[in-house]
């Protein structure tokens, strides 16, 4: 995949190689480099800098070296998942998996495919579940004997183990079902050795719970550990302590409630007790993987010194709640999300509850744009990662069809977070109906081939539209660029401009490859979220850029703003093409020029920044066609491009472009 990334890192002449390595390979390096900066890209926003985390990082650049010195496949490993809060009046929505570790998986898949969009080989990340390290037993001091005599024993968190059992095993489910092929799950014989049957289920999983803690415990802790001089004296530690402290405090509401058996000053004792039994524990499940997993790049859900993991956060928030089992997940219309107990939305009006399958799953910024048709059962739409919404028939597919689509609550929220996918309505391959609804929409623009562009590889057959009927991969960017028209300025002087669409209308005539012949679209919401801080907005305002190429009539364009305000919503939208040099196209290449660029910004830096943006896997939403989809984006909100496939294969879609 053609993308650009973060310049590599050169290693220091003291770079800490094994002497078998012998002589660096500068391009090994340099592409473990973009690796690792992929990796950090998914970093903790609070992570802790400090001088371990650089000789931590040049640790982990040696890792990675190596695998890609032997070209193969970089593996990670991150400890999470253990089962939901056992508070499920104020933090959780219940105790199964719900639309916050679905984001959270699909965020680390992408994290996977990121590294292998620049690298072969690939990678994996291991989800080795924490949940049965934390049961034992112990109970909070009550307030007398006669209240402890009352009291239910508990395990360590309050959690039964055969809940560990159902979240888990929901947790592979749900992966299997969103087809998360980079991520992998351990099982309880990975980390010790105990005597299972190859097939667990409930029963023997729950059976074998103390017989697992007792062996990790046996095999791993150390008898010398001591939490409370381990907190004073490791940095790493005391940030893990009072991360446990921080949760611990409002996951146990509802197992240890603090009233007249136990005073708030016992219930925080308990709860200081509680964190220091996890951390003895969590020191033995540690040294477990290390051991376990050597060969395994080893990331964290904590906030770290980075010397010895990697910290990351599982969730697109810009909140502290970034485990997806300790708080619930809410999406605002734009499709950004935002994470927080369930009390902070369920006491906010500007939100609802979705249920899925019959379970509460997640909030949504209330809206009525996303409910029509309901005199014939209605539609359900659900959030795409990383942005865009996903539409169907709440009755089952066929129940409506394209005359049901509603056009303008559609194009209403289009505008607003593109794309919107509309799956399982009848009739969608039908041109005429096709062609219909798009006028329902706005005003069909047809081009010089006519309305409807039946896009699909026809080999060197360019029809003047350079590589976009071929199965190449395509650069980002917004149709209509190169549609032009002279206009004649105040001062008689002539001026060729473009008259780029509003909305780009797709349908999807047959069933493209899972694998391949993605069409990827980011929005400007999302890549100006994730801008860097030494590129703000306010700087890309000014900026103008040209563009040449010899195909579309060649045709060359000057002064092109490079951020523009949206005309209904008014937000920033970034309006730019991907430079396309000859060495990435079998046909015409495009020239692209950032013309205003100063300082240590020239037009190549900021060109590469903007393009990585977009490839950016917690960005840009990668589309696999089936028979029937309609789509709808804003070609102003949205930028995209299509991933190349193997040429000719059976994929068409038709498009249409409106107004």
């Amino acid at each position: 995949m053609p993308s650009a990334v973060a310049p590599a890192l050169d290693a220091p002449s003291w770079f800490p190689l094994p002497a078998r390595f012998g002589e660096l390979d500068s391009s090994d390096l340099q592409l473990s480099s973009r690796i690792l900066d992929i990796v950090t890209r998914y970093g903790l926003q609070k992570d802790v800098a400090s001088t371990k985390s650089s000789h931590g990082a040049l640790s982990f650049l040696a890792q990675i070296y190596s695998k890609v010195m032997a070209s193969e496949p970089i593996l990670m490993c991150l400890p999470a998942f253990p089962f939901k809060s056992p508070n499920k009046s104020t933090k959780v929505l219940g105790r199964l998996p719900d639309k916050a570790e679905e984001f959270a998986l699909a965020h680390l898949n992408g994290l996977c495919a990121a590294i292998s969009d620049i690298y072969l080989p690939g990678a994996k990340l291991m989800i080795i579940s924490d949940g049965l390290v934390y049961n034992g037993k112990y109970r909070l001091p009550a307030k007398s004997v006669q209240a402890q005599a009352k009291q239910t024993r508990q395990d360590l968190l309050g959690v039964p183990d055969k809940d560990v059992w159902a979240y888990g095993e929901a947790l592979r489910a749900l992966s299997t079902r969103k087809e998360f092929h980079h991520v992998e799950f351990s099982r309880l014989k990975d980390l010790v050795h105990i005597d299972l049957p190859d097939q667990l289920d409930e029963i023997t999983y729950v059976a074998n719970a103390t017989n697992f803690r007792l062996a990790l415990l046996k095999h791993f802790s150390r008898p010398e550990y001591s939490p409370s001089l381990m907190i004073s004296e490791d940095e790493d530690t005391c940030m893990t302590y009072k991360g446990y402290i921080k949760f611990l405090a409002t996951d146990l509401q509802d197992v240890y409630p603090v009233g007249e058996e136990r005073s708030k000053s016992k219930y925080k004792k308990g709860v200081e007790y509680i964190a220091k039994q996890m951390l003895g524990r969590g020191d033995a499940f540690a040294r477990a993987v290390r051991e376990k997993f050597r060969d395994r790049l080893r990331l964290s859900i904590h906030p770290s010194t980075g010397e010895n993991k990697l910290s990351v956060s599982l969730l697109p928030t810009e909140t502290i709640f970034t485990t997806p089992w300790h708080c619930s997940i809410a999406f605002r219309l734009d499709g950004t999300t935002t994470t927080g107990p369930r009390s902070e939305f369920d006491g906010n009006d500007a939100f609802e509850l979705i249920y899925e399958n019959g379970r509460p799953s997640y909030y949504r910024e209330k809206t009525d744009l996303l409910t029509w048709a309901t005199d014939k059962g209605g539609i359900i739409s659900e959030p795409v990662y990383p942005a865009g919404i996903l539409i169907r028939p709440a009755a089952g597919p066929g129940t409506l069809s394209i005359e049901d689509v509603d056009p303008a609550k559609v194009r209403a929220i289009a505008e607003i977070n593109s794309p919107i996918i509309l799956r399982g309505f009848a009739n969608c391959d039908d041109r005429e109906r096709f062609v219909h609804k798009a006028g329902e929409f706005g005003t069909p623009l047809p081009w010089k081939f006519g309305l409807v562009l039946e896009v699909k590889d026809r080999g060197v057959d360019t029809r003047g539209l350079n590589n976009v009927l071929s199965a190449e991969w395509m650069p980002f960017h917004f149709d209509g660029l190169f549609k032009t028209e002279k206009r004649v300025n105040a001062d008689g002087t002539e001026q060729l401009v473009s008259l780029p669409p509003r909305f780009q209308f797709f349908t999807a005539v047959t069933t493209s490859p899972k694998n391949t012949g993605f069409t990827i679209f980011s929005t400007s919401t999302q890549v100006f979220r994730h801008l860097p801080r030494h590129i703000p907005i306010e700087y890309l305002r000014k900026l103008t850029w040209k563009v040449s190429t010899s195909s579309f009539n060649a045709t060359e364009l000057r002064g092109l703003p490079l951020v523009v305000d949206h005309p209904s919503t008014g937000r920033h939208c970034l309006r730019y093409h991907e430079p396309w040099p000859q060495h990435k196209t079998k046909f015409e290449e495009t020239t692209v020029t950032i013309e205003n660029a100063d300082g240590d910004l020239d037009s190549a830096a900021i060109c590469d920044v903007l393009d990585s943006l977009l490839h950016d896997r917690r960005i840009a939403y990668y589309h696999a066609w089936e028979k029937g989809d309609l789509l709808v984006s804003d070609n102003i909100l949205a930028m995209h491009t299509r991933s190349d496939f193997t040429a000719g294969c059976d994929r068409e879609l038709w498009r249409i472009h409106f107004d």
